[in-house]
């Protein structure tokens, strides 16, 4: 299989990127991209929600008034859970939400949400995204002669380029990030991605498929 390499303004330049034949007969594993998209995900949940228990909130710890003899319901503690002000019963408390997967299911996780883009086609390879100014309309002149359907996009240069990133940053729905920060979440999210051809040699390379 060869992905056709395309120019920044989005034109064909007959050059072609073959994919390693270890790549196309891998076999995806739909239950670990699942399992890598939820600990990215539970990593990004901060865990400090707190609510205070009857032993945390503010007030007195002595009796309101007699137990019997008043009509009104019994009643302890003013920091009851039962009144205004008091604790919250089975509240939340700080916690870590992150999930345990070794080295070896987060990349093959990765190379698999990877190998579904291959087999559905919808990988765009480019020269390169080296623009002279950060603007908006080359960034789309390129995304546009593609065929970019304003769907969901995640753009992958080869090293940190900041005049790209200022380029995309105002379209929705599309996403620059340096090769080396690519993730099972990003890659599943994203219904087309476009890297630049020296990233994708790279991978290709540190892969060794």
């Amino acid at each position: 299989m060869q992905l056709p390499i395309f120019s920044i303004d989005g034109q064909p330049t007959n050059s072609y990127l073959t994919v390693p034949e270890g790549l196309l007969n891998f076999e995806p594993n739909t239950h670990l991209i699942y399992l890598d998209v939820k600990r990215i995900l539970a990593e990004a949940r901060q865990g400090t929600h707190k609510t205070k228990t009857r032993g945390e909130v503010q007030g007195s710890k002595r009796k309101l008034y007699r137990q019997k003899g008043t009509g009104r319901a019994r009643m302890g503690s003013i920091r009851n859970p039962i009144r205004r002000g008091g604790g919250t019963i089975h509240g939340p408390v700080p916690r870590d939400y992150a999930i345990k997967l070794n080295d070896k299911e987060k990349r093959l996780a990765r190379l698999s949400a990877f190998a579904l883009h291959l087999r559905q086609q919808t990988i765009w390879v480019v020269e390169s995204l080296n623009y002279e100014q950060p603007k908006t309309r080359l960034f789309l002149r390129t995304l546009q002669a593609l065929g970019w359907d304003n769907s969901p996009l995640q753009v992958y240069t080869h090293e940190y380029n900041p005049i790209a990133y200022l380029a995309a940053r105002n379209i929705p729905r599309v996403s620059v990030q340096p090769a080396r920060n690519w993730n099972t979440y990003d890659i599943t999210k994203a219904h087309h991605l476009l890297w630049e051809r020296a990233a994708l040699e790279n991978l290709f390379q540190q892969l060794g498929v």
